[in-house]
């Protein structure tokens, strides 16, 4: 009895310390891992003039693939911000097309291009640089090479100013715009449109302190004649049923309201109000029309609009600014398709 009690107190006292000697040794182990050293590109990412980098994380999961997926998207997003703010930082500057202080024509032809669809910018070919995975994040390093990109959008912008010389063949573009022109001017909006965003494109990416991709004298002395001819062709609303919205929608679009235009409208239309719950639904419903100057009929479109109120006026004055609106954004789509 007096034999075997030292030999379990041995036993016993040997497990204790191969407990405590596994569990210094897990410890240690999570001790090194949760300061495991970070890449220096973490906190310090690469600077050179022909790339842009960003550093995203994100929660490190089970499926590492979906974790950098989504730190990569966040490393595009850093990258994105840096631009923007060397975007904003440039748009300070004055970059009106025209300089004879007619701000009534650069407002007209800017509101003109915003109308116009085109491809919204976007960062294009970024590329991942490094991958690190931490104990509670993953973390990418990502880069976009500008240079690379500024070449290719100035071989775009060069091609699409040769697409507006050949529009403007025809054109006369000294005097008064002629009336004959009309097609060939709105058929310009476009073009001018998609410039504007090759050059806002092309100075996201840029490092430079100036404009660039800024209209040699031919290009500009037509966006001049293009300006002219927007002021010059105005559409008379007075044959409308709701001249006041039309009027205000057209000049939303860069164009002219005036009475004895070039062009004529004439619409035709009608109201309905429903009530439900305490709120009022008005209904416009209606055709607009389109006629040329010897009073031919050019394109016709029919519009259902809604707008909904506490009370009846503003409901029915809702209806008829939204169906005023769809339907001159119809016929700024026909007037300026190529």
């Amino acid at each position: 009895m007096t034999l075997q009690m030292p030999l379990k107190l041995i036993n016993w006292t040997l497990g204790l310390c191969l407990v405590a000697s596994l569990t210094g040794c897990l410890n240690a182990k999570q001790e090194a891992a949760s300061t495991q050293k970070l890449p220096d590109w973490v906190t310090s990412p690469p600077s050179n003039s022909s790339h842009i980098y960003g550093v995203g994380s994100a929660s490190r999961i089970e499926n590492l693939a979906l974790a950098f997926a989504q730190a990569e998207q966040n490393g595009n997003a850093q990258i994105a911000q840096q631009l923007r703010t060397q975007v904003s930082q440039l748009n300070t500057q004055d970059t009106q097309v025209i300089s004879n202080g007619n701000s009534e024509q650069v407002t007209k032809l800017q509101s003109a291009y915003t109308q116009v669809r085109t491809a919204p910018i976007e960062l294009e070919q970024t590329k991942n640089e490094a991958r690190f995975t931490a104990d509670n994040y993953v973390y990418a390093l990502q880069s976009i090479n500008r240079t690379r990109l500024i070449s290719k959008l100035s071989e775009q912008l060069a091609e699409l100013d040769t697409d507006i010389l050949r529009q403007a063949e025809s054109i006369t573009l000294h005097g008064e715009p002629k009336t004959a022109d009309w097609q060939s001017f709105m058929r310009l909006i476009p073009l001018f449109a998609q410039r504007a965003r090759y050059v806002e494109q092309l100075n996201l990416y840029s490092q430079q302190s100036r404009v660039l991709g800024e209209a040699n004298q031919e290009i500009a002395g037509i966006e001049s004649a293009l300006n002219k001819a927007l002021l010059h062709y105005g559409f008379d609303t007075s044959k409308t049923h709701l001249a006041s919205q039309l009027s205000s929608a057209l000049s939303t679009y860069g164009l002219s309201p005036k009475q004895d235009s070039v062009f004529t409208l004439r619409s035709k239309g009608q109201s309905n109000i429903e009530t439900q719950s305490g709120r009022f639904y008005a209904f416009e419903e209606g055709s607009l029309e389109l006629l040329s100057p010897k009073g031919e009929l050019l394109g016709s479109w029919n519009i259902q609009a809604r707008g909904i109120a506490k009370n009846q006026e503003s409901a029915l004055n809702k209806a008829a600014e939204n169906w005023a609106s769809q339907a001159i954004d119809s016929m700024f789509l026909w007037l300026t398709k190529r």
